[in-house]
């Protein structure tokens, strides 16, 4: 008689773990284009800036997502590489 409410909360525990542990967006605004235009891309594109940033290599540069902003190109571009400094 005592397992079926063990079971329950071993179930709700199972069911609130997972919640946690799914990517939440960030909640703080982005502070200039760059950032806006890391936090919209996905976890996916994310890990392929990162890459293409440690692997500093010319053959395979970073490609920079568009992203609306009133920078220009290269304004944009140098914001965009600040960011992966920070977050890579």
């Amino acid at each position: 008689m005592k397992r079926a409410p063990l079971l329950t909360v071993a179930v709700l525990s199972a069911a609130l773990l997972t919640a946690c542990a799914q990517e939440k967006p960030e909640l703080r605004p982005a502070r200039s284009a760059g950032e806006g235009a890391w936090f919209k891309s996905t976890r996916a594109e994310r890990a392929e800036y990162c890459a293409a940033y440690r692997a500093n290599d010319p053959q395979r540069p970073i490609k920079i997502p568009t992203y609306a902003s009133q920078e220009s190109r290269d304004e944009f571009a140098d914001d965009f590489y600040d960011v992966l400094k920070k977050k890579c």
